[in-house]
């Protein structure tokens, strides 16, 4: 069986164990299936009866996007581990995006071949929610040093085929040199099909840039010049890149900067227009008429500031937006303020419990205003208030069940930092 590319695949990550520790395994499996909504390959559940082992494990760990390796004494000694590992190896080496999660469920020595590899800790067996936060920050490949609520960010339009990306790679690491945050679709989203989506990804960008391929006989990416047409529409600043035997609309071929990647080697005229042009977008970029982050509205008492200090950095994380509260505003009318957040938000998620009558008026305002709105409550099912009977509420019934739930609903909103992958 050829592996798909990894963001093609069904699992986002096997898990790897031994079965003496079923147990705590089980809770790391339950959390990240059915609270987070991540699908794991997991043997007590796709691994019929009847199977041979050396078989199907091979083939089950390149339907996975990463490996979690539960690390305890025996699973250490079993020799699982490490051949497990080794095949995880084999698909980092050739996927980059392939990522390897050891999980160490008892205070063992990690074995040598991880002595490089950061860990996380688990050594109660409890799945805290700082663990469980742990674990999704190793699923998603973030840089924490890219502030999303202070950077400029442009849309990048490019391809990622292997054999056509050079160009493309080298004009993203000289925007990133330029101090831009470069921001695309993920991968593994609905696209076009999804009508206004990628519409609305570049309307809350200050600007676009489109790296055309050379296709053969003048062809390019339909898709591309289409995301061109977008930002033209919407006014953003734009920059044009296109390899010399691109066949383009005059309008279009008309801004485009023609380079190839042999090109940028040098620093010759080619390079200097480039660089001029990037110079050009960074001055023209203006802040986006409609900037995308997320409110989350939600009880912020002193007992909840740990517990909403890592909701809020999971939903940056995932989303590659920020994460805004009403605990955030300090100054002007607050009340005035914290509508007029509500009101241009991409997102609200508002924990509903019936003791912060806030977090209620909150929500009925973005219901109110036609933003998207999911809703969060504490405890066991029960009916909601009366003006959100017609709204799916999600219950919990702990603040790492909560950190899962939270996961799901963001996943579907979020999108792409190009570069972490750059750095990478």
């Amino acid at each position: 069986m050829d592996p798909l590319p990894v963001h093609k695949r069904k699992f986002h990550a096997f898990l790897s164990h031994a079965h003496v520790d079923k147990g705590v395994v089980d809770r790391i499996d339950c959390w990240l299936n059915e609270s987070a909504g991540i699908p794991v390959w997991y043997d007590a559940r796709n691994l019929a009866g009847s199977a041979l082992i050396g078989t199907k494990l091979p083939e089950a760990i390149i339907q996975c996007r990463a490996m979690i390796l539960a690390l305890s004494k025996a699973s250490i000694d079993s020799g699982w581990v490490e051949e497990e590992y080794n095949a995880a190896i084999g698909q980092r080496t050739q996927f980059r995006e392939y990522r390897i999660i050891p999980i160490r469920l008892e205070n063992c020595p990690a074995p040598y071949f991880l002595t490089t590899t950061k860990w996380i800790d688990m050594l109660d067996g409890n799945l805290a929610i700082g663990v469980a936060d742990e674990i999704l920050a190793s699923l998603y490949n973030v840089d924490t040093s890219l502030d999303a609520s202070h950077s400029r960010d442009v849309y990048v339009s490019r391809t990622w085929h292997e054999n056509e990306s050079r160009l493309a790679d080298q004009v993203c690491r000289m925007l990133v040199e330029s101090g831009l945050r470069l921001i695309g679709d993920s991968k593994d989203q609905a696209g076009f099909e999804e009508g206004h989506r990628v519409s609305s990804i570049i309307a809350s960008c200050g600007g676009c840039v489109a790296i055309l391929p050379d296709r053969g006989q003048g062809a390019t990416s339909k898709y591309m010049l289409k995301e061109i047409a977008i930002a033209r529409d919407q006014g953003l600043p734009l920059l044009v890149v296109a390899e010399p035997g691109v066949e383009l609309p005059p309008d279009i071929a008309s801004l485009a900067i023609r380079i190839t990647a042999e090109d940028l080697q040098q620093t010759g005229s080619h390079h200097a227009a480039l660089r001029n042009g990037i110079e050009t977008l960074a001055e023209e970029w203006a802040s986006p008429a409609e900037p995308h982050y997320i409110f989350f509205a939600a009880n912020f008492d002193g007992e909840f500031k740990e517990r909403n200090r890592f909701l809020r950095q999971a939903i940056a994380r995932i989303t590659a937006m920020p994460c805004v509260m009403g605990d955030d505003i300090r100054q002007g009318q607050i009340q005035q303020v914290i509508t007029g957040l509500l009101r241009r938000a991409l997102v609200v998620i508002a924990d509903i419990n019936e003791e912060n009558i806030n977090t209620c008026i909150e929500a009925g305002v973005a219901l109110g205003a036609g933003r998207r709105l999911h809703l969060i409550a504490a405890g066991p099912r029960r009916r909601p208030p009366f003006m959100f009977r017609d709204q799916q509420v999600w219950h919990y019934a702990n603040e790492t069940e909560l950190l899962g739930t939270v996961h799901r609903i963001a996943c579907i909103y979020r999108r792409r930092v190009l570069n972490c992958e750059l750095r990478s």
